[in-house]
């Protein structure tokens, strides 16, 4: 009778234990129990990291340090990841929490949700990401909510607590009722950068952690700035590309005849064309006719002062008008002069702007006073205009590159360095309106140690997702955030990555098409015949 009373007992507390989602399996044959990291009095530091030297471009590569190395570590229980307040999309893939504690062994999460019991779950090593099941309920219940995430720790041994500190750090985290883009693209590119290389650009979804090839360079081909319409008023199957492809075959670089081509494709017709023209940064225009592209004469890329930077340019570069269905070129009046470097066009959403960077080219050894400033041009029907540049984003002693509209029209997005462009220790995003009503400010999703460049908006203008080296000073990776009404932005959160590539994402871009990408009929249509013979 005992026993059988015993067997209902234990089967009874299993299936608790099962549906509540208290402990995790792995733990629950050591008997840990919660109550474990109870305590009167947890100990909660408010311990940060101390950068010891910052960056500086004066410095050689001999005495750089990044300041990732000179960083001290956290001795306390403190969460890494997410940050406090982060605010994660519906739709991203479950996230991986991550902590430092250098004197705990033993760690109890606790996420609590508003009017739901909490979930629980222990563990012996410094990070845990939940399953999908968990995290679907988890998005589910929190939507629109913030949410409390505790972490506890303490030492154990010999099955019990050592000693009587429990150290505790908690942050609330937000589930945004509003979804990003299902797809995103990438490049992914080792360190150091040359232009010989021929990295691979790939797509993934973001509820999930499978990567599929998008374009495949096959060491022959450079496949790099690729761009999407941002219109909200065609399908996903209606979604085009305008990607830049260098040719490396040696044979035909060598001779001088490598080939510079601008490759439109249609994923619906699965159907493309070839522009042979030496193009780089793009953007489309809102009626999916016109690509306003930088047009150069060759790409510069100079070495590395560290693993952090990139050193590149488009010399003799001005912006083109490309009339993808008419197969007609034209310079944009107002910003194809020949005295300056032009680059990185926006078109505004109403087609009536093209905001582009202008600097002048460098002299041999002078890379450091390279400085672009934002202009801003009317498009006027293609016939271009006079241009004006932006106040606060020219000429205020900084690099000014890469501006982006918002689909929505309300706002532009732009990097900011001591100097050049890209891939720069120092760089950071900056808004303003896009009416240019007021001063652009620092975005709030920017920290002070590493790059934080490349970026994109979604669709619905709530997500901006860019590429940071702020993990270890090396590698980018793609993190994302979200845009407030007001144009503030919630502390970021990392795309989640089932496993960390020893090499660095650039040239992230939304996607909607939702459906399986032909990556060899995309190589194949984007790298034939021109449509242009005589630019050839």
């Amino acid at each position: 009778m005992k026993r059988s009373i015993f067997i209902l007992f234990f089967i009874t507390l299993i299936i608790f234990l099962f549906k509540g989602n208290i402990i995790s399996k792995s733990l629950m044959a050591e008997n840990i129990n919660p109550t474990i990291f109870s305590s009167p009095k947890p100990i909660h530091t408010s311990e940060k990291p101390k950068i010891v030297m910052p960056f500086r471009a004066e410095h050689l590569p001999s005495s750089y340090k990044t300041p990732h190395y000179e960083r001290m570590e956290y001795r306390h229980l403190k969460i890494i990841r997410p940050y406090d307040g982060a605010s994660f999309p519906i739709n991203i893939a479950p996230p991986e929490i991550i902590w430092d504690d250098n004197i705990d062994n033993l760690w109890m999460i606790k996420i609590c949700i508003p009017s739901q019991k909490p979930i629980i779950r222990i563990t012996k090593k410094k990070s845990w990401r939940p399953d999908n099941k968990l995290w679907e309920k988890i998005k589910r219940l929190g939507k629109g909510k913030y949410l409390i995430l505790e972490i506890r720790g303490c030492v154990y041994k010999n099955g019990k607590r050592v000693g009587d500190n429990v150290y505790v750090d908690r942050i609330r985290f937000r589930i945004s009722p509003y979804p990003m883009d299902n797809i995103i693209v990438y490049r992914l590119v080792s360190p150091l950068f040359h232009p010989q290389k021929t990295p691979n650009v790939y797509y993934r979804h973001v509820d999930s952690f499978e990567t599929k090839l998008f374009v495949e360079g096959k060491g022959l081909y450079c496949t790099n700035c690729h761009f999407f319409p941002k219109r909200p008023d065609i399908t996903p199957d209606q979604e085009e590309v305008a990607i830049a492809v260098r040719d490396q075959l040696p044979f035909r670089k060598m001779k001088g005849r490598a080939k510079r081509i601008l490759g439109i494709y249609e994923f619906s017709k699965k159907m493309g064309k070839t522009f042979a023209i030496n193009s780089f940064f793009m953007s489309w225009a809102p009626d999916g006719r016109y690509v306003a592209v930088t047009m150069g004469k060759t790409v510069s890329i100079r070495p590395c002062i560290t693993l952090e930077t990139q050193q590149f340019f488009v010399l003799g570069s001005d912006i083109y008008i490309v009339d993808t269905k008419k197969n007609r070129i034209w310079p944009l009046n107002g910003a194809s002069d020949p005295d300056y470097m032009e680059n990185f066009p926006t078109w505004s959403p109403d087609g009536k702007y093209i905001i582009f960077a202008r600097a002048k080219e460098p002299e041999r050894g002078a890379l450091e006073t390279i400085r672009f400033d934002l202009y801003r041009v009317p498009y006027n029907n293609g016939k271009g205009g006079k241009a004006i540049p932006i106040k606060g984003a020219s000429f205020n002693g900084k690099s000014n590159y890469a501006p982006r509209y918002s689909p929505n029209g309300k706002w532009v997005v732009f990097n900011e360095a001591e100097s050049a462009s890209l891939v720069e220790p120092t760089s950071d995003l900056y808004i303003m309106p896009a009416d240019l009503s007021s001063l652009p400010r620092k975005l709030e999703c920017n920290v002070d140690y590493a790059m934080d460049s490349w970026h994109s908006w979604s669709l619905n203008s709530r997500w901006l997702l860019f590429a940071t080296k702020r993990d270890d000073g090396i590698f980018a990776r793609i993190y994302i955030t979200e845009i407030d009404d007001n144009g503030h932005a919630y502390p970021p959160v990392k795309l989640p990555l089932k496993t960390e590539p020893m090499m660095c994402f650039n040239v992230p871009e939304f996607l909607r098409y939702n459906k399986e990408i032909d990556h060899k009929r995309l190589l194949k249509e984007i790298t034939k015949m021109p449509v242009n013979e005589a630019y050839w």
